[in-house]
């Protein structure tokens, strides 16, 4: 993954794009476009847990306590993400740390789904849907 692409992810990170979807449906196109053109399959397998994300936003309202959780994966493993493209760690170790955050993020899709209705607090509001970004699966 080219270092550009780590500038833009921290640039994202700084502006707190996450909950915005229109920002996350961008990264994602710009990701999965940065993985077709270099030929680089890593960008892609980024794409994939953020699309979940954005999917899920558009499913309903989004309750802060399942927000502050999810930033807690996101945040922290795209930093681990963009060190390793930084110090120059082999695709295998990139690969390794994606899949971390795809599974702890999917953890805690399942865990929203199996809770109680109501136990999660407030919500925010729901997105609508969002045609530039499809419907919020990524090809590969």
């Amino acid at each position: 993954m080219r270092l550009e692409i780590v500038d833009e992810l921290e640039e994202f990170i700084r502006r707190g794009g996450l909950w915005d979807p229109d920002e996350l449906s961008a990264l994602i196109v710009q990701l999965n476009r940065e993985g077709d053109e270099q030929h680089d399959p890593i960008p892609g397998m980024l794409a994939k847990p953020l699309a979940s994300l954005l999917t899920r936003m558009r499913m309903g309202d989004v309750p802060p306590r399942f927000a502050d959780d999810v930033e807690g994966i996101i945040y922290p493993r795209l930093w681990k993400v963009m060190e390793a493209v930084r110090d120059g760690l082999p695709d295998g170790e990139l690969r390794t740390r994606i899949e971390v955050l795809n599974r702890r993020l999917s953890r805690r899709f399942v865990e929203e789904e199996q809770s109680p209705e109501g136990d999660e607090g407030p919500t925010l509001p729901t997105l609508p849907p969002d045609s530039e970004a499809g419907s919020g699966s990524v090809p590969s």
